[in-house]
């Protein structure tokens, strides 16, 4: 009989560890996502559409809901408006809303209000390997603290992207699609171009934006229908831009994660704070009729169009944005007082160098515009620009050179000067 309890004490401490080792595999000690899925991402204008918010590892399915009284924004921005989204409840294992955009494309968006939470030592530190957030783990060795629990504060920020239906891309003349604009929350992913024509087998570019600066060396992962446990297909790095590009392989309903983790900034009771920002989207199949192709895309439209977003994004402070115009490439030329510099990236410290805050970028005027279209593909815009300071209002004489490529229209060369 002693014999028998023996072997029934070793098989169910066995059975123990077992189920122990699985609950701390790292993808089970990763946290859970938290994603928008619309019922349908090609509603018609003003179509009432069933949004979910769900938070889960299985892609899209829910396990947990958001409750109410949780969410610290909900919106959907069209090119034109803002709209708050109300009346979201909890069924089942979602927070669901109903949306109807009367405008397309739209991005909805939905933010929760930071939580406090703390896990052991050891659960902690699988969370913090799981997720390769390298620096976290470092700097809590530096401190002494990697046997400390983790104290952090988190938020989860959710966008999703609804567009015509029965379009492939955004409609000739429709100005910047929203889908590449920036909602200035603290951590977003923001695609260097229209999603809504995007068809598998093709590329994007994904910035991660944190308080509306590129943040590079940062995780960025993407799936689609049936990615379970955090075994992404896609696992990436972004570069100092932010920037990390994604192949779309197959068409249906995908996301894009990532999660950024820095030390609490307060003397409150977490240690650290992050966000978890997560992007949805529908990739359409390969090969496809494309109503409002490019072909058909006027070109003086588009640039004006481009212009336009340029100046938005100036006068809200969002430089990251402004920089979305121009040509995301070492060929990228700028000319003007200070020389020619040359490159994305060169222009881009040139910029901030110049206009490191929000007095300094000031209120940005464009005029005067003389729009030259050279071919389908190119154009040429002469015209004038102004800033409004609190001290001063320079302003001057712009040539630029906007043409249509992969990504859309880009700003290929930029001659400014000053006139006194």
């Amino acid at each position: 009989m002693k014999s028998h309890s023996v072997l029934r004490f070793w098989v169910s401490r066995r059975l123990w560890l077992c189920a122990l080792a699985v609950l701390m595999r790292p993808e089970i000690a990763a946290a859970h996502d938290t994603w928008l899925v619309p019922e349908k991402f090609r509603p018609e204008p003003g179509e009432r559409v069933r949004v979910r918010l769900v938070t889960s590892e299985s892609f899209p399915e829910g396990e947990s809901a958001v409750v109410p009284a949780r969410i610290a924004q909900f919106f959907l921005r069209t090119a034109s408006s803002r709209e708050a989204v109300t009346g979201y409840r909890v069924e089942g294992v979602d927070l669901v809303a109903d949306v109807a955009a009367r405008s397309l494309p739209a991005v909805l968006v939905a933010e929760t209000l930071p939580r406090d939470f703390v896990l052991e030592p050891q659960v902690f530190n699988e969370y913090l390997r799981a997720e390769e957030l390298e620096a976290v783990i470092a700097a809590r060795a530096r401190r002494g603290e990697t046997h400390h629990p983790g104290r952090e504060r988190y938020r989860k920020i959710a966008k999703a992207l609804l567009c015509a239906g029965g379009d492939a891309a955004s409609p000739p003349g429709a100005g910047q699609p929203p889908s590449v604009v920036p909602q200035g929350l603290w951590l977003e992913i923001v695609p260097t171009r229209d999603l809504c024509g995007i068809r598998a087998g093709e590329t994007v570019s994904f910035q991660v934006l944190f308080e509306g600066r590129p943040l590079g060396g940062v995780r960025l992962a993407a799936g689609y229908a049936g990615v379970t446990g955090h075994r992404y297909p896609v696992w990436l790095v972004t570069d100092a831009r932010g920037m990390a590009t994604v192949r779309l392989d197959r068409p249906g309903a995908w996301f894009v994660r990532t999660l950024h983790m820095i030390a609490a900034r307060d003397a409150g009771e977490s240690d650290w704070e992050s966000a978890f920002s997560t992007y949805t989207f529908e990739v359409q199949p390969a090969g496809e009729n494309r109503e409002g192709s490019e072909a058909e895309e006027n070109p003086a439209e588009a640039a004006r169009a481009l212009l336009e977003m340029q100046v938005e994004a100036w006068n809200r402070g969002d430089l990251a944005g402004f920089m979305t115009g121009y040509w995301d490439s070492p060929e990228l030329t700028f000319a003007g007082a200070q020389g020619i510099t040359r490159g994305w990236a060169a222009v881009h410290e040139r910029f901030a160098r110049n206009y490191p805050d929000r007095p300094a970028m000031g209120r940005l005027t464009f005029s005067d515009l003389e729009i030259t279209v050279l071919s389908s593909s190119a154009v040429l815009v002469l015209g004038r620009w102004q800033l409004e300071r609190e001290a001063d209002r320079p302003g001057g004489v712009f040539t630029i050179v906007v043409r249509r490529l992969a990504g859309g229209w880009r700003i290929v060369h930029d001659h400014t000067s000053t006139v006194r």
